[in-house]
């Protein structure tokens, strides 16, 4: 079975993509179009390579490494949420969801089976 099909079983799960480093949808389940689920690959890659970017910047600044291996964010709203972690995206309804159990599903999900290069991107580095 599929990573997304896995996530999308989760309580309160809408749909559920995995991307790219280069923001390439490799596949996606749930309620969405292929072009919204496309265009959810670009921006969670751009958000992740961003907050990917912050944190080697304060690292630096404090002197102290330890952001080389950012997991993820999350953007949560009143009725729709955004988790995201390495290659892995999930679109939640909030209120129906444990938000401890879907990053849980979606950690070990990334860890088991990151994208391997031949896809449409490339790897994600330092998995976990």
């Amino acid at each position: 079975m599929s990573r997304t099909s896995e996530l999308v079983k989760l309580p309160g799960a809408v749909a559920a993509g995995l991307f790219s480093r280069k923001g390439f949808l490799e596949e996606f389940e749930g309620a969405l179009t292929e072009a919204e689920a496309g265009e959810m690959a670009h921006l969670c890659t751009a958000i992740t390579m961003t907050m990917e970017m912050q944190g080697r910047l304060l690292g630096r600044m404090a002197d102290q490494s330890g952001w080389d291996s950012f997991y993820g964010w999350m953007t949560w709203g009143p009725e729709m949420s955004i988790v995201t972690i390495h290659d892995s995206m999930s679109i939640v309804k909030g209120r129906q969801t444990s938000f401890n159990q879907v990053i849980k599903a979606m950690t070990e999900s990334a860890d088991a089976e990151p994208i391997k290069p031949g896809g449409k991107g490339e790897p994600n580095a330092n998995i976990g």
